[in-house]
């Protein structure tokens, strides 16, 4: 009956009528924000118990480069957040970053300027980001959570589900934190393997290329065969949508992820060690990184690889991906970003996934997880926060089923109806999001899934009927039915080396060295005998740090145990 009101009221289109509603969603006479009838409807704040709300506004930083893409152009009014501030007071102030994440992490830290609410990665606790929030956490920068869980039984469950076993002793809730908990996983499944989130990581070609060079995507999956055709790719006079000379090959900012080149190289690990010729070693001292070194300075010097790879910012990519001018890029599909222009304006140049590539093995290169995720984004608040309940309260009301609706589909009989249990779009509506994806993203449907939820899968809850598929899901399936996710019930070797006596002193010694960095720069010496001396003398640090002899520790705990994966 909605839907009907919707097509008739005034005479109005349906979009005029949805921004109608954004606008007096939460609006009472006198233009007073409606806080409610006092019901008791879960997750209806009713604090005062005359029926009014207290109104808390919470600060939220996304430290993820790019992260903002998603947030909706009216952070407050859009009818999502109205709803959200309905239900729970809170209105959220959202700021992201266009910068290298454990930069913004530290500034905060050190400024002591620790918004109420941070979304961050968190792979481990012994690097990067994540042990930039551990020393935080230690340092009393963190709000222990412990004391709250009970209350927010949803909160409670993002912690205690989908987590892998090891990743959730060892890091997560890691000795070191002596029974507290400061960090709420997001994006991690509901705890069956069906829930598990396929990246589709790959090489992706735009498809009017190939079609030229009359080569099949499905045949390009080794190393020989991804320079010939890269090679054919220089020389064939290709043009982007403006008419310029597109680049071959090359990636999203900051690298990300130049590693999809490199397949001939990569096996199934779940570790940081390597078994070669009956020994193990750690990933640094790897011969192959010889061979990935001189193929990727092969395809820099020949002009099949962009230059400004690794250094692009995320605009610089996106432009670069947008206008069709990279031919080849290793990454995810990308196609939130993709499906809303270059497809739109050139649909001959849609990306088609190569391969999958393969390794010396003749094995796919595809996702490899544990039953539960290891590292994800989490969220933790500020120990200075005002009003750690508001934020709590936020972030368990997204996380039920309601919030979850509405996190995902919007208001319902606005944005959606249910269909015998499973949300379905209203069809008027559908229609526009799918021609503009940014009515979606400022309707307020694109910024929670991917930074507040966790525990959960969207397929899983509410798997989408084949015909109402949209053909960016039914590609993206595609991706996914050729790159079948691995799942290795193993704990990962990497943990075992905490135990090493000398462990903490090897950590010191090699904080501060950059594998990555070094090898990233011995790409663009001068000579061949330059970049291998980079490279071996990055490796020779760790080994005067004592890699070899931890590796050595390592095998002999794994000896003792059956439940060991590297």
């Amino acid at each position: 009956m909605r839907k009907n009101k919707l097509k008739g009221v005034l005479g109005l289109p349906l979009i005029a009528v949805l921004l109608f509603t954004t606008m007096t969603a939460c609006m009472g006479s006198g233009g007073k924000e409606n806080a409610g009838s006092g019901s008791n409807e879960p997750g209806t704040v009713n604090e005062t118990g005359t029926g009014e709300m207290k109104p808390v506004t919470v600060s939220f930083l996304n430290a993820w480069n790019g992260g903002g893409a998603g947030f909706p152009q009216d952070q407050e009014n859009n009818p999502v957040a109205q709803r959200i501030r309905e239900k729970t007071g809170v209105t959220l102030k959202m700021e992201s970053i266009t910068t290298s994440e454990v930069e913004k992490l530290n500034t905060i830290f050190a400024s002591g300027t620790v918004p109420d609410i941070v979304n961050a990665p968190f792979w481990s606790t012994t690097g990067g980001e994540g042990q930039v929030i551990k020393k935080a956490a230690m340092e009393g920068q963190l709000l222990d959570l412990t004391p709250y869980l009970d209350k927010y039984p949803n909160v409670k469950r993002l912690v205690t589900t989908g987590i892998a076993k090891d990743f959730n002793e060892f890091d997560l809730n890691g000795p070191d934190f002596e029974g507290k908990t400061y960090l709420i996983p997001t994006e991690t499944p509901d705890g069956t393997p069906e829930s598990i989130h396929n990246w589709n990581y790959g090489l992706f070609a735009r498809g009017d290329i190939l079609k030229a060079l009359n080569v099949k995507a499905e045949d390009i999956d080794t190393q020989e065969e991804l320079y010939d055709l890269l090679v054919k790719i220089r020389d064939g006079g290709f043009k982007d949508i403006a008419g310029k000379p597109v680049i071959p090959a090359g990636t999203m900012w900051n690298g990300w992820d130049y590693g999809q080149f490199l397949a001939g190289w990569t096996d199934y690990n779940i570790s940081d060690y390597r078994e070669v010729d009956g020994k193990l070693i750690h990933w640094t001292q790897s011969k192959d990184h010889e061979e990935r070194l001189l193929y990727m300075r092969k395809l820099l010097s020949e002009g099949l690889f962009d230059l400004e790879a690794f250094s692009n910012t995320s605009t610089t990519a996106n432009e670069k991906l947008t206008t069709g001018k990279l031919a080849v890029f290793g990454a995810q599909p990308m196609l939130p970003e993709l499906s809303k222009t270059l497809y739109k304006t050139n649909p001959e140049m849609q990306y088609e996934l190569l391969g999958p590539m393969k390794n010396k093995r003749g094995e796919i290169r595809t996702q490899v997880e544990k039953p539960g995720r290891s590292g994800f984004p989490v969220l933790f608040l500020s120990a200075s926060i005002k009003d750690p309940d508001a934020a709590l309260r936020y972030i368990d009301y997204v996380n039920s089923e309601e919030g979850r609706l509405l996190a995902y589909f919007g208001i319902e009989g606005t944005h959606y109806t249910l269909e015998n249990g499973i949300p379905q779009w209203i069809p008027e509506v559908k229609k526009q999001f799918d021609e503009n994806p940014d009515l979606k993203r400022d309707a307020g449907l694109n910024y929670l899934p991917g930074r507040f939820i966790g525990a959960f899968s969207d397929s899983v809850t509410w798997p989408t009927p084949e015909d109402k598929k949209t053909q960016w899901q039914k590609l993206e399936e595609s991706f996914s039915a050729k790159m079948p996710i691995k799942i290795i019930d193993k704990v990962s070797a990497s943990y075992l080396a905490r135990e090493w006596p000398k462990y903490q002193e090897f950590i010191d010694k090699t904080s501060s060295l950059n594998f990555e960095d070094e090898f990233k720069k011995a790409l663009f010496a001068g000579t061949e005998e330059e970049a291998l001396k980079v490279l071996h003398e990055i490796q020779e640090k760790f080994r005067a740090a004592g890699v070899e002899e931890m590796a050595e520790f390592v095998a002999q705990k794994a000896a003792e145990r059956d439940d060991v994966g590297f």
